[in-house]
């Protein structure tokens, strides 16, 4: 069934709550990907054809395109959405000896109400802001936020000295889960 409550677009903070953008406006589109990653099986013989080997699972990206319009209120700005964007992909403690503050913020993106039991947990792989009006002051009254996002269940900090490691997201390839409350509005 789907939800009579308005749609809304939301990225926050799983690690702390209170760090939500609700869009403005509703993005025209959200690309979800995942990569399905296959391996040449080295098969010497050949005489079974190309063989493949599936390697593991890739958890899956999204990009997505907010627009923020104050153009309309008096002594408006959107730089409250946008630091709040650059908040969330910024390392959250510079210099803390804390693993879990050293890096940027663990996010969950909600895509509308018809989804309340699929929120997409994730980091914030890349944020490109374009500011495209400005008020006679200089104050930036419009731009556009491209983030391009990738699914991540649990974070952590890659170890320092350790060989091999993968490091950076943690993701575990599921389907966006379940579980986790989603950012408060």
């Amino acid at each position: 069934m789907i939800s009579s409550k308005p749609f809304t677009v939301s990225i926050g903070s799983l690690d702390k709550p209170g760090i939500t953008v609700i869009a403005q406006y509703n993005p025209k589109e959200l690309q979800v990907d995942r990569s399905v990653p296959w391996t040449k099986h080295t098969n010497k013989s050949n005489e079974q054809g190309l063989q493949l080997e599936f390697s593991g699972a890739d958890g899956r990206s999204a990009s997505l395109e907010l627009f923020f319009d104050d153009s309309e209120t008096p002594g408006g700005s959107v730089l409250g959405n946008i630091e709040l964007l650059e908040q969330l992909a910024t390392i959250r403690v510079p210099g803390s000896q804390k693993d879990e503050e050293k890096r940027p913020h663990h996010c969950v993106l909600v895509f509308g109400a018809a989804y309340p039991n699929r929120p997409f947990k994730c980091v914030i792989e890349s944020l490109s802001t374009k500011f495209t009006m400005f008020s006679s002051k200089g104050v930036p009254i419009r731009a556009t936020v491209n983030l391009k996002l990738k699914e991540a269940d649990s974070v952590m900090m890659k170890k320092e000295g350790a060989a091999g490691g993968t490091g950076g997201t943690g993701g575990t390839g599921g389907t966006g889960g379940t579980g986790g409350t989603p950012p408060a509005a």
